[in-house]
């Protein structure tokens, strides 16, 4: 398998942490295929690490966003998943019953060693592209699946951090200026601000051979609002200090204190664009 430098190097950070989960007696997630894979990675991969609170936020993310899926294919007969910046997700495996199109994409390496383990299907597809190499929006608009009614949620986890405001900003902007004529939804991760300006101190990221750093987050929400393109509502904000309060120990407190909520830890927040009512079919 191709060795993984820089950013495409994390995703192997939330394939361990769902592993490591799936062995704890009280698993917040018990996730049976992401343990298969990482038993069948290469020697090479395994000197990656999660720390347990690492651990514990990813297990937390990665139930929240599968609720939001769940509701949202229960509202939307014609929904399309779009999961960017996927890695190793397993989250189609636990929704392929649905009867839904899916599509993950990331850049090359991350789907070439992707493909070891997940084939492509009638409905599950995957795009070997850079989320900023625009062209991969044109690609989900060619496939059979999609049409004119179609509903689109776009999944972006633990990617963003990675990346400074303005990218941020624009890969919003050209979604919907090219997708503009259907409903979105986006269920988005956001690191704070405080945790953005110290990877160093991230006991996992910064463990990496390549030492990705973290170049956006926010602290206030309205901070992220006052950026959004204005076609966008923030319909919710999920922080992880919310969820499994028994895991976090004494960082539980912290959903006590509003100026440590903010600042200490990870949040997912769904935001929706709705077509102007002009443009509907």
């Amino acid at each position: 398998m191709k060795q993984l430098v820089g950013i495409p190097e994390s995703m192997l950070i939330p394939l361990i942490a769902r592993a490591k989960e799936y062995e704890n007696e009280k698993p917040i997630i018990k996730d049976a295929l992401s343990k298969k894979i990482f038993d069948g990675l290469d020697d090479m991969y395994k000197n990656v690490t999660c720390d347990d609170m690492s651990q514990i936020g990813i297990s937390i993310r990665t139930v929240i966003i599968d609720c939001v899926t769940k509701r949202l294919i229960k509202d939307n007969k014609d929904l399309i998943v779009v999961n960017i910046g996927c890695g190793l997700d397993t989250r189609f495996q636990r929704f392929n019953k649905e009867k839904i199109s899916w599509i993950d994409l990331d850049v090359p390496e991350s789907i070439e060693i992707r493909k070891t383990f997940f084939k492509e299907s009638n409905s599950y597809k995957m795009i070997s592209k850079s989320m900023l190499d625009y062209s991969w929006i044109d690609d989900v608009k060619n496939y059979k699946f999609f049409n004119s009614k179609s509903n689109i949620l776009f999944i972006i986890e633990g990617v963003l951090m990675y990346f400074d405001e303005s990218v941020m900003t624009q890969l919003l902007d050209t979604i919907i200026k090219k997708m503009g004529d259907h409903n979105l939804t986006f269920a988005i991760e956001f690191c704070s601000k405080t945790i953005a300006n110290n990877t160093k101190r991230h006991q996992s990221v910064s463990k990496l051979s390549s030492q990705p750093v973290f170049k956006y987050g926010y602290n206030d929400l309205k901070k992220l609002n006052e950026i959004l393109p204005n076609t966008i509502r923030v319909i919710h904000e999920y922080n992880y200090f919310d969820y499994y309060k028994n895991r976090w120990g004494l960082f539980g407190y912290c959903r006590f204190i509003p100026y440590l909520k903010k600042r200490l830890n990870n949040k997912i927040v769904l935001m929706k664009y709705k077509v102007p009512k002009r443009q509907r079919h």
